[in-house]
């Protein structure tokens, strides 16, 4: 009789035990039709998809019209800055008139106004401007010729005088020198001998 108590009672923890596992999960939990649905959820949708490409080439506008509103700033300061530095050059040429009068007379104030002068240049200097170099040859990028003058020792195209200096600002000439070129003579008597040999 105890025996069959103990089946009875084993049977029964085998059943218990059975329970246990077979026991339905918390709705809270995961469930297995759950975890499976869970990856439909993360697949990227073609909806999606398109509306991240969009985001993407706006953000691409953005950032390239803002690299063209910097360049467009800078040019347009550039550009003030050279039409400021282009009135400014009348204004040099009479200091560098007045400092070559005032050198002749001896005047006391002289060393005044060559210090506001020299000033002046070094600033201008600072931010961009360079005077032409003078003599050289003939560039017409770089000079303008306002007289000819014939020449047996100097080369064709030869710088011989400058009446007015050129400056450039920042890799762009601003105001071409005005210059007195060479035009030799014997070069032009060389052509004329050879046309009149042919």
């Amino acid at each position: 009789m105890n025996e069959g108590k103990e089946e009875q009672a084993e049977e029964g923890r085998d059943d218990a035990s059975a329970d246990k596992d077979t026991k339905e999960l918390p709705e809270d939990s995961p469930g297995v039709e759950q975890v499976e649905e869970q990856p439909d959820e993360f697949e990227p949708k073609v909806e999606n998809i398109d509306y991240l490409a969009q985001l993407k080439r706006t953000q691409a506008d953005l950032e390239n019209l803002q690299k063209r509103m910097e360049s467009e700033k800078a040019q347009v300061l550039q550009t003030a800055n050279e039409k400021l530095v282009s009135e400014l050059l009348d204004t040099i040429d009479n200091f560098e008139r007045a400092l070559a009068s005032m050198e002749e007379s001896g005047s006391q104030e002289l060393e005044g106004i060559r210090m506001v002068y020299e000033g002046m240049m070094k600033t201008l200097e600072t931010n961009g401007l360079q005077r032409l170099p003078a003599g050289g040859q003939f560039d017409p990028h770089r000079h303008e010729a306002v007289m000819q003058e014939e020449s047996d020792s100097a080369e064709d195209g030869t710088i011989l005088e400058e009446f007015q200096a050129g400056y450039m600002f920042r890799s762009r000439v601003i105001r071409p020198s005005k210059v007195k070129v060479a035009r030799n003579v014997k070069d032009d008597n060389n052509i004329s001998n050879i046309k009149e040999e042919e």
